[in-house]
């Protein structure tokens, strides 16, 4: 029996209907409050957006045609050093093969190829076509179609003028304001005419002008219809259109086809698409069409006549307008480091800058010296100078940069040897960076470690392995070989690379890296710090010619770095005729060191030149310092050379890095061709020494400290003192703690024994330091008078298969061995006594022994400076032998 349902279960029912009706009201507030956030989000960003476009975009979204339609060149002067006036050097023009056509030239049925085809709108629209826009938008998201431009006419003008064409969405929100703005300040004809100026269409033609000639070898106003479709086809894919291209291409179902075919197809496409379309639009919507469908037949029949003489589009630019000139390297390098400067200043593209230098009659003011250009372009347009091959092939490259050191003015560059045969042409001078070897040292090793007070001119560190590097010795010195205790001076004279790393250790690395990157502008970067990189030059990336000129001519400049540049100012005349400034390049210049280091630098680098390993850069009449920089594999070989007047590095190698194999340094070569010629009229003068800061001292050649009576009585024959010149405040305060006084035989070349007489000992200066033992092939060549060592030779050796009988040890002399008296070699027999026994020589003892008397002790005199550069002090071979004995590679006498 079905139950009835009680009166409170009805009652029940009501309030769930009343639940439902809060439900529904809740969604609808949710969904309110999401619109409402929707809202004020959208208005926010939007916000955000147009704050955006008003600062970040809006400085370089203003764009002047005129800057860009090749009407003005720009021009570059130098200032003439006898009278300061400033004189024009060179018209700077584009690089590119483009002749320009007015409107007045241009064919109706090319204007309307070029818009049936690219952009059906361009009457309509404000330069941008929303329509299209939107559904490159979509189609980036969905993929419907392969291809889907939504770029406008004047969209393309914009990206073909400036080069402004990353593929970035910044760059397109920036083309589109640009586009709205550039609209407003050009009409359609201009748009177009620029367009068709500016669009490349293959084989190197820039310019409708350019490629009728090439294409059809008629002028742009002679170009029949079938002949405009053909060359707006081409603007697509000039390498798929371009009717010159020999290639065959073969598609996916197997059958071939050619650029010249696929040009025709896209001519005919073209040809009904300007039956379909005019300048009111579509001819479905009434608008009257370009041309008729007969017109367009007519037009696909046509019989397209190629110009196949094989002129290029460069001849016939020449042709047209007298050729483009080639500058020379230093106009290069002005026009790249315009560009750049203008690019940043304005926020635009480098390739929009430089297409600024090409067209907006700018002036610029540049650093060029003209003379010192020329001599350094006939040096190395010379290939005798430095006719070079390696076992590849390759022929031997160079490049030089120099500065003037008082200002960081560069007066010359030069890229490559050989003709300069285009322009923008790569430069081993300024694009390349390359390994600068030794050339680093001063700049990273010794001019921060005399900054800091970490070493002197006269610091000694031990010529010998600093090291184990993998179970080998390390570093090694090129040539292969330790002479022991080192000062700096000569560690850097030499090229010595255990004394460089060693006074890299004394700075350190964190400060070498700041002092090379802050103090000199280097490019180094993190992975550079290390022992090897900073210590003897393997860098990551490299280092260019400007910076290692510039950095070295801090040196000549009482330590003040000049940041290199090749201008002073960019300026433009205006309409009015005043001269307005567009870029003022004053240079950086900050205290890279003290005065007093510059001048340290200076002496030790002019050491370097006179007696170490630059004394092929020498020439008579001029102070010259630098440094030489080869790599371990011989890939690379630098020298950068200064004067009182001018630095210059010089590069040279490989452009594909191989071992060069030449006699002496081609950089060097190269340097002094260019500089010798370049000081020939100049009065010679030393570089500026502080009025104040400085101070000579004098200290042992061993320890580098203040010497004693033992440093003057050296074992090797002469004092190991020098003079030296240090900063104030640094010169060593302690005595010398290397040398040592020693019993010394003179007979036996050896520390003394108690067998040696007294009159043939004296006492000397021995050397009281140990270093580490990397076995018998690794020695320093003052190992010899090593206290230990000298104690070592007087033990007795054993058999050797070299001297199977040894040795006794003690004094080869007095330790129980016939000494023959010279006035009695018989030693007191009658050679005729028929009793007469010979002695035997190989018997020591016999016979009898002589009773010489003591020699007259010599008269003391002035010991002798020593030869820095001699690693025996002087001495020679004096105890050869028994050094050798020491080792056991040689019997004794």
């Amino acid at each position: 029996m079905e139950q009835r349902r009680r009166p409170e279960q009805n009652r029940s029912r009501q309030p769930k209907a009343k639940k439902r009706g809060s439900v529904a009201g809740k969604i609808f507030g949710v969904l309110g409050t999401l619109l409402l956030i929707g809202v004020c989000t959208g208005a926010l960003l939007f916000g955000i957006f147009m704050k955006y476009v008003n600062t970040a975009l809006a400085p370089s979204l203003e764009v002047n045609a005129e800057d860009y339609t090749m009407a003005l060149s720009s021009f570059i002067y130098y200032q003439d050093q006898e009278t300061g006036e400033w004189k024009e050097w060179q018209t700077v023009y584009g690089e590119e093969n483009r002749v320009l056509a007015e409107y007045s030239e241009l064919p109706e049925n090319l204007l309307n190829a070029a818009v049936a085809i690219e952009d059906e709108r361009f009457y309509q629209h404000n330069g941008v076509d929303w329509k299209r826009t939107l559904g490159a938008t979509l189609n980036f998201f969905t993929h419907s179609q392969d291809t889907f431009g939504g770029s406008t006419i004047t969209q393309q003008v914009l990206k073909n003028m400036t080069g402004d064409d990353a593929g970035t969405v910044n760059r397109k929100i920036r083309e589109i304001f640009r586009a709205l703005k550039f609209e407003e300040n050009n009409t359609k004809e201009e748009i177009l005419t620029m367009y068709l100026n500016t669009i490349y269409l293959g084989k190197g033609c820039y310019g409708v002008k350019t490629a009728a000639e090439y294409y059809f070898g008629k002028d742009v106003s002679e170009l029949s219809l079938a002949e405009c479709a053909s060359l707006i086809a081409i603007t697509n894919n000039p390498s798929l259109y371009g009717p010159m291209y020999d290639i065959t291409y073969t598609r996916e179902d197997g059958t071939k086809i050619t650029p010249r075919e696929l040009n025709k197809k896209r001519q005919e496409n073209i040809l009904t698409k300007m039956s379909e379309v005019g300048r009111d639009g579509k001819v479905e919507d009434g608008a009257t069409p370009f041309i008729t469908e007969e017109e367009a037949e007519a037009a696909k029949a046509e019989i397209l006549q190629f110009r196949d003489d094989g002129a290029t589009a460069e001849e016939l630019v020449e042709k047209a307008v007298g050729g483009v000139k080639i500058n020379d390297w230093f106009v290069d390098q002005v026009i790249l480091d315009v560009s750049n400067d203008l690019a940043e200043q304005l926020g635009i593209s480098v390739k929009e800058a430089r297409l600024k230098i090409y067209n907006s009659g700018y002036h610029i003011y540049t650093t060029l010296d003209p003379e010192i250009q020329a001599i350094a372009e006939s040096v190395y347009e010379d290939r005798s100078n430095l006719d070079v091959t390696s076992r590849s092939g390759q022929q031997i490259q160079s490049g030089i940069t120099i500065i003037d050191v008082t200002n960081g003015n560069i007066v010359a560059t030069v890229g490559k040897i050989g003709e300069k045969t285009g322009n923008l042409d790569w430069s081993f001078a300024t694009n390349s960076k390359r390994q600068p070897g030794s050339s680093i040292k001063p700049l990273t090793c010794y001019a921060p470690a005399i900054d800091s007070g970490a070493v002197t001119p006269g610091t000694v560190f031990d010529n010998y392995p600093v090291q184990l590097l993998n179970d080998n010795p390390w570093p090694k010195n090129s040539p292969s070989r330790y002479t022991g205790l080192t000062t700096v001076t000569e560690g850097l004279k030499r090229s010595i690379n255990t004394i460089a790393v060693q006074t890299l250790q004394a700075v350190g690395i964190l400060e070498s890296y700041a002092f090379a990157t802050e103090k000199l502008n280097l490019s180094l970067v993190p992975d550079d710090m290390g022992l090897s990189p900073l210590g003897m030059g393997g860098l990551t990336y490299g280092l260019n010619t400007v910076e290692m000129a510039a950095a070295y001519a801090s040196f000549a400049n009482q330590g003040i770095y000049n940041e290199p540049r090749t201008y002073l100012r960019v300026t433009k005349i205006e309409n009015d005729g005043t001269e307005t400034v567009v870029l003022e390049n004053e240079g950086e210049s900050h205290v890279a060191m003290k005065d007093t280091t510059a001048y340290l630098m200076n002496q030790m680098l002019k050491n370097v030149v006179t007696g170490g390993t630059g004394t092929s850069a020498r020439f008579n009449g001029m102070t010259i310092a630098g440094k030489t920089g080869t790599t371990s594999d011989n890939y690379d070989r630098y020298f950068v050379g200064y004067t009182p007047y001018y630095a210059a590095a010089v590069w040279t190698g490989y452009e594909q890095p191989e071992k060069i194999s030449y006699s002496g340094n081609p950089a060097i070569t190269m340097w002094k061709k260019v500089m010798q010629q370049v000081h020939e009229n100049l009065p010679n003068k030393d570089f500026e020494k502080p009025s104040s800061g400085l101070e000579t001292v004098e200290i042992c050649l061993d320890s580098g400290l203040r010497p004693t009576d033992a440093c003057r009585a050296d074992v090797r024959g002469t004092s190991r003192i020098m003079t030296v010149t240090v900063a104030a405040g640094t010169a060593p305060t302690e005595a010398c703690n290397i040398h040592v006084f020693r019993d010394y035989c003179t007979e036996g070349k050896c520390l003394a024994t108690e067998s040696c007489p007294p009159e043939s000992v004296t006492q000397v200066g021995v050397l009281d330091h140990v270093r580490e033992d990397y076995g018998p092939e690794i020695t320093a060549d003052d190992d010899p008078y090593l206290v230990a060592n000298m104690e070592k030779a007087l033990e007795p050796t054993a058999p050797t298969e070299e001297n199977p009988e040894g040795t006794p040890g003690g004094c080869p002399v007095h330790n129980g061995m016939t000494v023959t008296d010279p006035e009695d070699p018989n030693m007191g027999w009658d050679p005729e006594d028929p009793n007469y026994i010979p002695p035997d020589p190989n018997a020591p003892g016999e016979g009898v022994e002589p009773v010489t008397p003591p020699a007259e002790p010599a008269e003391p005199s002035e010991p002798e400076q020593p030869d820095p550069t001699d690693p025996s002090g002087g001495l020679g071979d004096a105890g050869g032998d028994w050094w050798n004995d020491l080792w056991n590679t040689a019997p004794s006498a």
